[in-house]
């Protein structure tokens, strides 16, 4: 039996840390040497892969996800959240000398967070075992995130891709950034739809504003998305551009908003709905998340999907849709 999509990239475990803490010139400040009370603590997992393999999956797609863990406890407890989620596991490998990634998440100090990352397991994917290539070649489609490896595991993964026609979608993290557009021409050629925000479009097209970076990075991938935070989301086929204003929704914590979009967006492209579906389905997933803590645990069904939309959608913020 095939795949519908394997997600692959990093698997965490995330702790958030509610505090109440002084934010002075987009620094937050906290007195060396002190012991601080926090407001509350919160566990789940997290990373690309997982996030976006369970929004997948509760939308009716057969997943599976290509990672890395230890093998540790921490390892267990993303395995065991996986296959609960009737997610496949078979490609994650489990690491002797590596623990489990895993993030620090400090929250509740406004409407943005900080991150402590460890990048452990992830970062030595492909390494101690190698990858399955038998059983990946199962998939129908490949959503890669970012994994913080080596630049040749991305490679010989677009390379199989193409190999085997199996379309990618793709979310680059800084770590894949940072090796400039020029390095990343190569990888992005053998990509459909590139998923990116809006500080990583412009960091890549030394562009300055969202249009010109959609249409630079258009020019090489067919399907480009940028997402914009609290003011939407726009995307461009090279026809058509494409935007989709925010709902107003209260909002716990931002983590893993993004996942939440891709997978929606996505999993709608593979079922091969307009993207003017898979921007609303995109929207709603990422509303529904950030009104929680968790990158995960309010991922929408495609029911859920449908009444979180009747519910939140007003004229304001139908998705606009322009030739170009």
């Amino acid at each position: 039996m095939g795949f519908d999509v394997v997600c692959v990239g990093n698997a965490t475990i995330d702790v958030f840390i509610q505090l109440k803490a002084k934010v002075r010139e987009g620094n937050l400040l906290l007195p060396v040497g002190a012991k601080k009370e926090i407001d509350g603590i919160f566990y789940s997992t997290g990373g690309g892969a997982t996030n976006t393999a369970v929004g997948f999956r509760r939308l009716g797609l057969n997943t599976a996800v290509l990672a890395a863990v230890g093998k540790d406890f921490e390892g267990k407890i993303v395995l065991n959240e996986l296959r609960k989620e009737k997610i496949n596991t078979k490609l994650i490998a489990r690491l002797r000398d590596f623990n489990t990634s895993y993030s620090a998440i400090l929250t509740g100090f406004g409407s943005d967070r900080i991150i402590l990352t460890y990048g452990g397991a992830t970062t030595h994917l492909g390494e101690e075992r190698q990858v399955r290539w038998g059983m990946l070649s199962r998939a129908k489609w490949l959503h890669i995130t970012s994994f913080h490896s080596k630049p040749h595991l991305l490679e010989k993964i677009l390379e199989f891709s193409e190999q085997k026609q199996v379309p990618v979608s793709f979310n680059p993290g800084m770590s894949e950034i940072k090796l400039g557009l020029q390095r990343l021409l190569p990888f992005l050629q053998k990509v459909d739809v590139l998923l990116l925000n809006r500080a990583e479009a412009e960091f890549l097209t030394k562009e300055n504003n969202v249009k010109s970076a959609l249409k630079k990075l258009q020019a090489i991938v067919p399907l480009v998305v940028v997402t914009e935070g609290a003011k939407g989301a726009h995307a461009t086929n090279g026809a058509y551009y494409y935007f989709k204003p925010t709902y107003k929704v209260k909002i716990a914590d931002t983590t893993g908003a993004g996942d939440a979009f891709h997978c929606g967006f996505v999993g709608a492209i593979i079922k091969g709905l307009p993207v003017e579906k898979a921007m609303d389905w995109g929207n709603a997933n990422a509303h529904s998340v950030i009104m929680y803590l968790g990158a995960k645990n309010k991922l929408l069904s495609l029911h859920e999907l449908e009444s979180f939309i009747r519910e939140h959608e007003t004229n304001k913020t139908a998705t606009v849709k322009n030739e170009i």
